[in-house]
């Protein structure tokens, strides 16, 4: 069995796709496989893939469905023992794999979370996920699910700072959400409130371009319902798994407050549509969970007001 599969979404990325390819198959740890899903690029993705001669590298050419979509390709066909997540216009490392290997096999994990750099074109790198902002308190440990239910959002809710036993993913049946945006807020979740085996590896092994013209996360203005999916996802996933009053409190502050600042963001000619699916998700978290009873925001407030009535409230 191939020791390890990692997972690369690729979407109009022409420029980049080369560097963090050669990123991983100049690593010292050899035994990999790399699956790269084109997710319907209309530029030149489709073709630098292609150019790769590598063996281990698979290439599944769909239509564009987001990379939530293109993540559960790959999942599906997976073969290795782990599974690691890159983004395509990312890199690693020198030796990365081989360090997140031993590390994982050394403690039986089913998540090992380490850290990463973020770049910004002509800026240079600042520790945006870095090691050193990982709790300290879990260092040189091996801990649960059930240690950390205080803290879960402590640690980063990317796919790429974490190495997964596949099996452990399998048994759970644990996905990305197909949205535009935050697809990996729901694994994330659903993996640190199920997994019996986490550590973390003091290091920081990824590279995160920051700041990539057509990226998602560079757009300023909201024009999506994703945060909105992702609570009821989220909710959805505590109900099936028995752990809502476990996790009620912190899953609801956490994920309603960011639906409330994607209202201060939203595209104009689509704040009324969103304001009245948010309206809906207040109304459902007032009555389920009885928080935010006296929080009044209105489609007129801007991104700082409804900070300052989050924060009274």
């Amino acid at each position: 069995m191939t020791k390890l599969s990692i997972i690369i979404p690729v979407y109009n990325i022409e420029a980049y796709i080369s560097k963090c390819l050669n990123s991983i198959l100049n690593q010292s740890f050899k035994d990999f496989e790399v699956i790269c899903v084109n997710d319907g690029s209309s530029d030149g993705s489709l073709a630098e893939l292609q150019k790769c001669r590598d063996e281990r590298v698979i290439i599944i050419d769909k239509k564009n469905e987001g990379s939530g979509v293109a993540r559960n390709s790959a999942l599906a066909v997976a073969r290795g023992e782990y599974i690691f997540f890159v983004d395509g216009d990312d890199w690693i490392e020198e030796n990365s794999l081989q360090k997140m290997i031993d590390e994982a096999n050394r403690l039986k994990t089913d998540i090992l979370i380490f850290g990463g750099l973020s770049y910004y074109e002509g800026k240079g790198q600042n520790g945006g996920y870095s090691a050193n902002k990982l709790p300290k308190k879990y260092l040189n440990k091996v801990f649960s699910a059930e240690d950390i239910k205080k803290d879960v959002f402590k640690f980063p809710s990317t796919a790429w700072t974490k190495l997964y036993r596949r099996d452990f993913l399998q048994k759970n049946d644990i996905k990305f959400q197909e949205i535009k945006v935050g697809q990996d807020q729901l694994p994330f979740f659903h993996s640190m409130i199920t997994a019996e085996r986490i550590a973390i590896l003091p290091e920081n092994l990824y590279c995160y371009r920051k700041n990539r013209a057509g990226s998602a996360m560079t757009v300023k203005k909201k024009k999506n319902f994703s945060p909105i999916y992702v609570f009821y996802a989220v909710e959805e996933v505590l109900k099936k798994t028995d752990k809502l009053n476990d996790y009620k409190d912190i899953f609801v502050k956490k994920y309603f407050s960011k639906a409330t600042s994607w209202l201060g963001k939203f595209q104009d000619d689509l704040k009324q549509e969103y304001f009245a699916e948010y309206s809906k998700l207040l109304s459902h978290v007032q009555s389920e969970y009885c928080l935010y009873k006296n929080f009044n925001p209105t489609i007129k407030d801007g991104y700082w007001m409804l900070k300052v009535k989050t924060i009274l409230v």
